[in-house]
């Protein structure tokens, strides 16, 4: 499988898969993501750009104003340690009903990865005929 499990440690921590560890960088962001019951690690250069996203969008929108709090406003800048694990604070792994010592579930997805808890991702729908318009909407070669 493509998924990485991993395990939360009593500080919260997590050991970042060696794999992705040089191209993400020493310098994380770890926020919030649009999916529920997942968080986003973010090389701190993407986040930058994710922030600057957000900023052009019209501040008026009480939408937008709220996906800033969640994704921006909840952020936290992390640093990979020497033996390779960030810390991720009580509030986000809340987010996501992660305590520790649970597995969780890492995926790398374009240059980020997503995080779950391995109970979350054992309980998702994977009936991708679900998603009206699949074929036309979100067309892929070769799928």
């Amino acid at each position: 499988m493509a998924r990485d499990i991993k395990k939360i440690d009593a500080k919260g921590r997590f050991f970042i898969p060696s794999k992705h560890k040089e191209s993400l960088g020493d310098k994380l962001v770890v926020t919030n993501s649009l999916d529920k019951g997942y968080l986003c690690v973010y090389p701190a250069e993407a986040f930058a750009r994710v922030k600057e996203q957000l900023g052009k969008l019209n501040s008026m929108d009480p939408e937008v104003r709220k996906m800033r709090r969640i994704i921006i406003g909840e952020a936290l800048e992390c640093t990979v340690d020497s033996q390779g694990r960030i810390s991720v604070s009580r509030e986000l792994w809340d987010r996501i009903g992660a305590n520790p010592g649970e597995e969780i579930c890492v995926f790398d997805i374009d240059g980020k990865l997503d995080i779950c808890t391995k109970v979350h991702y054992d309980a998702e729908d994977f009936d991708l005929s679900s998603i009206e318009g699949l074929e036309t909407k979100y067309y892929v070669e070769g799928l």
